[in-house]
């Protein structure tokens, strides 16, 4: 497949703003250009209103594609006055990939018909798959560099990869099936029809790696430069100080502190979701409290980073009878979320905790075992949640 060509950008959109699509002003959204050739001949002006129209796109009085406009309004974290909403459209052109792009307040998007595609194969059922749930990831909503297992009646049929662009082709042949992420020992599953012929699909991939904090501790003071990579796609949505500029050259303490300002990193990211599901405890609400108090310690956490979690974590899990409990130690959080250090730690203990809602305790999960940890020489300690709201 040849390159595919388009602009990507991610949103922030003030409450507020009317659903005028006659100029653009103060009330207007984004205008998206079509051209050909370098030659413009249509324009858009979208706002509110326009979510989820198709456009279609003519050109000598022949329809040759569309254009379909939706949003996605997120909730900050706190709340603020502001709305968070994501722009995105899908521009397709027959017989082609489509071109996936997300656009920012008062931004101009070009789209050139005759440039910005590549031709499908007629002999493969092909597609695009991506992700809406996702306001910022490193493909803007595509499902990149991803390997699925394709299954029918519980009978393994053949396997699934998307590239850099998150597209694919296969020879299967159309129908409904079950897929499955490829990696070992992960319970991602979703029903996938695949359509003769070309299409787009969509499904739930990407999840958010929520307040992650990094405490750092050398046996002296030292400069340390600190990296995240994301080796099956993601990217890191918020931190502080500023990632990644901001995390070269820190001068860190024996005692963990940062520059002298921080007791430790705080970064948030997005990456699939093929974390593990299968052994895991069932807490009650009641019980919570108590329950991340023993596992954090048990796991080798110290008091004040145990701390650091209750007091951020517990006010915010209120709202369900139990919670299903499946932690990500080193070896599962590694293959995802990677973090590399100038200088390399004598011990580095990470857990991430991946949190469900249930109604009842009624599932069963099997125990998981906690990995030894011994906190000697230069150590590095980490904790975060993923929350599936679902």
């Amino acid at each position: 497949m040849q390159k595919l060509v388009g602009l990507m950008i991610i949103v922030m959109v003030v409450y507020g703003c009317n659903n005028s699509t006659t100029s653009l002003d103060k009330t207007s959204m984004v205008t998206i250009e079509i051209l050909q050739n370098g030659l413009l001949r249509k324009t858009f002006v979208v706002t509110e209103s326009e979510d989820g129209k198709i456009y279609p796109i003519n050109f000598e009085e022949q329809q040759i594609g569309e254009l379909e406009i939706y949003l996605t309004e997120f909730i900050s974290d706190p709340p603020e006055e502001e709305r968070i909403i994501a722009y995105h459209s899908i521009a397709r052109k027959y017989g082609n990939y489509s071109i996936f792009n997300t656009i920012a307040h008062f931004d101009t998007l070009r789209i050139d018909y005759q440039r910005d595609f590549d031709v499908v194969n007629e002999n493969l059922n092909c597609g695009v798959m991506y992700d809406r749930s996702v306001m910022n990831d490193p493909a803007n909503g595509l499902i990149v560099n991803a390997r699925f297992s394709v299954w029918k009646d519980s009978v393994f049929v053949d396997s699934l990869f998307t590239d850099s662009l998150g597209r694919f082709e296969t020879e299967i042949e159309s129908g409904s099936y079950l897929i499955k992420s490829g990696e070992p020992e992960i319970s991602f599953e979703t029903e996938f029809d695949l359509i003769e012929g070309y299409a787009d699909y969509s499904f739930n991939y990407y999840l958010i790696d929520y307040k992650p904090n990094i405490y750092i501790y050398p046996e002296n003071q030292i400069s340390l430069d600190v990296n995240i990579s994301f080796p099956k796609s993601g990217e890191v949505i918020k931190s502080i100080p500023k990632f990644p500029e901001q995390w070269q050259n820190l001068q860190i303490e024996s005692d963990g502190k940062i520059n002298n300002k921080y007791d430790y990193l705080f970064y948030e990211s997005i990456q699939p979701n093929i974390f593990q599901k299968r052994k895991g405890w069932i807490i009650k609400l009641e019980n919570l409290k108590s329950f991340f108090e023993e596992n954090l310690r048990e796991t080798g956490f110290k008091q004040d980073e145990i701390d650091d979690f209750i007091e951020y974590w517990i006010p915010k899990l209120t709202d369900s009878k139990y919670y299903a409990i499946y932690p990500q130690y080193n070896e599962q959080l590694d293959p995802l979320i990677r973090l590399d250090f100038s200088q390399q730690p004598d011990s580095i203990l990470r857990l991430t905790y991946y949190i469900s809602k249930l109604k009842s305790n009624e599932i069963e999960l099997s125990e998981p075992d906690i990995p030894s940890f011994e906190r000697k020489g230069f150590v590095v300690t980490e904790w975060g949640v993923v929350l599936d709201e679902k």
